[in-house]
């Protein structure tokens, strides 16, 4: 038998006890030096899903159940975008960035069925971190307030990975972004992203920040509790290729997925294009001010 079967799909999730739940969940803890908060709904109703703290109590992590969903930009989003950009044509500047965006050859339109396993998730990501001096902006969350940062690494994925951490997958990160949805723009639907939107997130990431807020979670996490996707430039594993996928490569070759905060207030209508699920372009300049959402694998095998 697998071992955490039910947190292979989302159904297998939902379809356990609640006394199954709390049983994993509280097992996991164990194992990954966390302190369990609750199992308990976010957004969707019938979809408990556990809490934790870790990285000396800096960040919430979510365990998130496995699952197959659509990988990119599909037709329901560019048919909304379609709609979006004719509401819009009339605004100064528009024609190229929608066309860019539209373009049958953008390589957000590359939708794939992509499976996941289960994860544990960053409820926040850590954002404009330097790699080239992470250890003074990250460094107490790994070693704690009485360590000494300076001990840990130069690179920055060879420190978390110490610890048991490392960048998502830009499969995984989509599929939480998505909270198990499909064909939405932004991690809360079909929401025009706009700088309304962006101030929106930017004040509900600062809600949920802190471990002794008495609220578990801010009002805008999705389905899976999980927050501010699209602002931060976060970094992820996967090296670019307009196709997606690949081997590893350097920091400034990786994807990223979201940052459209790092470019704010922005200058051409394009640059609002990081607030949706599906955007993904290279690192690149952007490797002096990354998002750092960690995670940590979890085995059900």
């Amino acid at each position: 038998m697998t071992r955490y079967a039910e947190l292979s799909t989302l159904d297998a999730w939902i379809g356990a006890s609640s006394a199954t739940r709390e049983a994993i969940a509280t097992e996991i803890a164990k194992e990954h030096g966390l302190a369990l908060e609750t199992v308990a709904p976010f957004r969707r109703a019938d979809l408990p899903l556990a809490s934790f703290r870790g990285l000396d109590d800096l960040f919430r992590f979510v365990l998130v159940p496995g699952g197959t969903f659509s990988m990119g930009l599909g037709p329901r989003e560019v048919t909304t975008l379609e709609e979006l950009a004719r509401a819009r044509q009339a605004e100064a500047g528009d024609a190229a960035g929608w066309a860019r965006l539209l373009a049958a050859d953008n390589p957000l339109r590359v939708v794939r069925e992509v499976t996941v396993r289960p994860v544990l998730f960053a409820q926040n990501a850590l954002a404009d971190i330097d790699p080239r001096d992470w250890r003074r902006e990250m460094g107490d969350m790994l070693v704690g307030q009485k360590g000494d940062p300076s001990s840990l690494p130069e690179d920055i994925e060879e420190g978390l990975r110490r610890f048991g951490y490392r960048f998502p997958r830009e499969s995984e990160w989509e599929w939480c972004a998505r909270g198990g949805r499909s064909g939405e723009l932004t991690f809360r639907g079909d929401v025009t992203p706009d700088a309304a939107h962006l101030r929106t997130i930017r004040r509900e990431m600062e809600k949920s920040e802190g471990p002794d807020r008495g609220d578990r979670h801010a009002t805008l996490a999705n389905d899976f509790g999980l927050l501010g996707f699209g602002v931060a430039a976060e970094v992820c594993v996967d090296a670019f290729e307009p196709a997606g996928g690949g081997a590893t490569g350097g920091l400034a070759d990786r994807v990223v997925r979201g940052g459209a905060g790092t470019t704010y207030p922005w200058q051409s209508p394009g640059e609002w294009h990081g607030l949706l699920s599906a955007h993904r372009q290279r690192c690149g300049g952007l490797a002096v001010a990354i998002g750092v959402r960690p995670v940590r694998d979890v085995e059900i095998g």
